[in-house]
């Protein structure tokens, strides 16, 4: 299979071309070139990728030209610190929509073609918790938020339109993960992470198109 993981340097993505790396081809893509020379060891091939500006996208589909996709996963994501009101800015809340939520959705746009030249049509967002209205109880974090919660308004409607095109769209919470974003506090580690988000894409077929998932299969609510 051809896999493509956009913020694949650090983290989740990391360890997610490094699974992928050993049983498919994984074409990676950074944004900072200095993220890059953490996939060194991997045999993987490595693209920049700026999800803020559309010139990046329409540029990374170019150079892909007509290679098939059987799986892309969205992974690269941004969270400023904005814990309360007071810390809400208007640049971070722009750019956190620019990453999380619309160049997601302008990549797939670009990349539809390769995705189609393929049996396999899959297409996976790495959402969170924090974008769900019902999980909300502590507030807080408003780009964060809003952005994975358009995140997942996106990815729910792709399912519903490409559906006809036989593409399954996975959308899932990594959990609390020890990464960089995460914190050194977080509860798991990029391998537990990984290990269920993987078991999540190899069970994505029709049915489960569309669906809220956490890492380890459990629904959640939007």
């Amino acid at each position: 299979m051809n896999i493509l993981i956009t913020g694949a340097g650090r983290g989740i993505g990391l360890e997610l071309a490094a699974f992928y790396a050993k049983r498919h081809q994984v074409i990676a893509t950074v944004r900072n070139p200095r993220h890059g020379e953490a996939l060194g060891a991997l045999r993987v091939q490595v693209q920049h990728l700026e999800l803020t500006q559309h010139q990046s996208i329409l540029d990374l589909a170019k150079t892909l030209g007509d290679t098939p996709l059987d799986l892309i996963i969205h992974n690269a994501g941004v969270l400023h610190a904005e814990s309360d009101l007071d810390e809400v800015d208007a640049f971070n809340f722009a750019h956190s929509i620019q990453v999380n939520s619309l160049g997601p959705l302008l990549l797939t746009q670009a990349l539809l073609p390769n995705l189609l030249a393929t049996p396999t049509r899959k297409l996976v967002f790495i959402s969170s918790m924090m974008g769900s209205m019902g999980d909300n109880g502590s507030g807080g974090y408003y780009s964060y938020r809003a952005s994975k919660a358009a995140l997942n308004a996106v990815a729910k409607s792709l399912a519903v339109d490409l559906a006809g095109d036989g593409i399954k769209v996975g959308l899932y919470h990594p959990g609390w993960v020890q990464t960089d974003m995460g914190g050194p506090r977080a509860l798991i580690d990029t391998q537990s992470c990984v290990a269920g988000l993987t078991a999540r894409i190899q069970e994505l077929d029709a049915a489960h198109s569309g669906r809220f998932l956490n890492y380890d299969g459990k629904p959640l609510p939007w």
